[in-house]
């Protein structure tokens, strides 16, 4: 068991502690409107650790504010209705995160419309109005058909306006997925025991988003694994941890995990604090250009890489969802696409021969 920290050093939020009878200090964690639990160990402690950060995890994300005096029947009172509602609130609170910034674009340039008189046409004008970002364009129409679906459940209107509208056609793969030269010009840039050399390697060998790595910290390393729970799918994975990962772990400074809950994280900021997963990604993509990567370089095409890296190893499509977490089949094979075809081919070629031996 993992010694506990000073007392003195650790100032967790929602923490209450009392003595039984018998003089022994019982921990719980308690916040207003969720169950209390209580907390094996001392503060400090492995296990009291990995409790209370699953109960941070826990947490639901805080609702927005609703928008006063939407007019009834308005597209500002159908996103009024969808946050209070159980679909959205059911909802991970990355995901809500991810929703909340589109539907925000949607209310503040068609709020004051009405949802009945949105026509196809209408739809079909907005989308094509976004052509020359088609990746932005289609996450709208994305967005646009999820409020539909939710006004018909209201009753606010009896069609779906955006049924049968194609999304439009995005060149290349989405997000750069790195190649082994763009991993080394990285490397040579920033050496073991610098922080972005420990985002990146994060990043790089467990094959998460980006929310995920910044919240990983020494609580969710045991047995020689990282520990996830993914908050976009709530999906928990056990990660071997990779040698060279593990190298850049041990370079961690023994006096980050000295100081108080910021070290709940690897990943800190010149402050010390953790990163929210947005400003995270700006200073990730501050320091690929330190290191002579154009713009669009960032933490997500390391995931590719990551599953790319699986994918060439000869890791069977099963065995990449078991470490990236993905959901379905075609989703991994999205984004393996850019694994090495002559090394495949090679291997592919090897195995045909040996069948025919």
């Amino acid at each position: 068991m993992t010694e506990a920290l000073p007392l003195a050093t650790i100032k967790l939020k929602y923490i209450k502690h009392y003595k039984d009878r018998l003089g022994t200090e019982r921990y719980y964690f308690n916040k207003i409107g969720r169950p209390r639990t209580a907390l094996p160990g001392l503060p400090g402690s492995t296990e009291f650790m990995q409790a209370y950060q699953e109960c941070i995890d826990a947490l639901p994300a805080q609702p927005a504010t609703p928008k006063a005096r939407a007019s009834k029947g308005s597209i500002s009172d159908l996103v009024s209705r969808y946050y209070a509602s159980s679909t959205f609130k059911n909802l991970a609170g990355l995901t809500q995160s991810s929703y909340r910034n589109e539907i925000k674009k949607i209310d503040v340039a068609y709020g004051k419309a009405l949802v009945s008189e949105l026509t196809r046409l209408q739809v079909k004008r907005i989308i094509a109005s976004k052509a020359e970002k088609p990746g932005a364009a289609n996450k709208l129409l994305r967005t646009l058909r999820m409020l539909m679906k939710f006004a018909i459940d209201e009753e606010m209107r009896k069609d779906d306006p955006t049924a049968s509208i194609k999304p439009l056609r995005v060149a290349g793969d989405g997000f750069i997925a790195w190649t082994e030269s763009d991993i080394e010009k990285f490397e040579k840039h920033h050496p073991v025991g610098s922080m972005a050399r420990l985002a990146f390697a994060l990043a790089l060998y467990t094959a998460q988003r980006r929310g995920d790595v910044v919240r990983m910290g020494s609580q969710h390393v045991r047995e020689g694994k990282i520990s996830v729970r993914q908050q976009k799918t709530g999906a928990y994975l056990d990660i071997p941890i990779h040698p060279d990962l593990a190298v850049v772990l041990a370079a961690i400074p023994n006096h980050q995990t000295k100081r108080g809950t910021n070290e709940l994280t690897f990943v800190l900021s010149e402050t010390g604090k953790p990163y929210a997963p947005a400003s995270f990604g700006n200073w990730f993509g501050n320091r690929c250009r330190e290191a002579g990567l154009p713009a669009g370089y960032n933490a997500h095409g390391l995931r590719k890489a990551g599953a790319r890296r699986l994918a060439e190893a000869g890791c069977t499509t099963l065995e990449i969802m078991s470490i990236t977490g993905h959901q379905t089949i075609a989703e991994v094979e999205r984004y393996t696409r850019s694994a090495n075809q002559a090394k495949m081919a090679v291997g592919g070629m090897a195995k045909l021969r040996s069948r025919s031996n």
